[in-house]
């Protein structure tokens, strides 16, 4: 039984992380430090990297496109999609041409994004609410997409959402 669970682990951790010269299994990886999953990571013929950060809740998805040219790195544009059903709509749209990536940046730039939106679709309902309780939504929005993936607590609806994000 024993080497039935050494060669079902040695497997497994091979697909994850492989010897040099392997290909590695392609799912999204998960950085602890910034908050999102990498996905799409490549590199442009002049040898400058991109890829996606995703972060997400379970009322919005934020997508980061980010560049890194050689020692600077860049947000290049981001997405925040809406959930409907099993799929995703984006609802805002920004793109950004030499602007310096920083999470302060993202975060800000997000919450605005929530705020528009939320305001827009307000104003086309004809519904009246206060700007402070507009931002304070958009705020925990935000910051519900920002819960690290490793917590207790994370969204337990994980292997639901993360199909439809790696179709996006």
């Amino acid at each position: 039984m024993a080497t039935l669970t050494k060669a079902i682990s040695k497997s497994l951790f091979d697909n994850i992380l492989p010897v040099f010269g392997n290909p590695r299994v392609t799912i999204p990886v998960w950085d602890n430090g910034q908050k999102m999953f990498i996905c799409d990571e490549h590199e442009s013929e002049n040898g400058n990297r991109y890829y996606r950060g995703v972060r997400f809740c379970d009322r919005i998805v934020v997508v980061e496109k980010v560049g890194l040219y050689h020692n600077w790195t860049y947000i290049d544009g981001i997405e925040l999609y809406a959930f409907n059903d099993k799929k995703l709509e984006l609802i805002q749209k920004r793109d950004y041409e030499k602007v310096h990536r920083s999470e302060e940046f993202v975060r800000s730039e997000s919450e605005n994004m929530v705020k528009d939106y939320l305001s827009a679709v307000l104003k086309a309902q004809r519904t009246a609410m206060p700007v402070h309780e507009i931002e304070s939504q958009a705020k925990i929005l935000i910051d519900e997409c920002y819960k690290s993936f490793l917590d207790s607590d994370f969204n337990t609806r994980l292997t639901q959402i993360l199909p439809i994000i790696k179709q996006q």
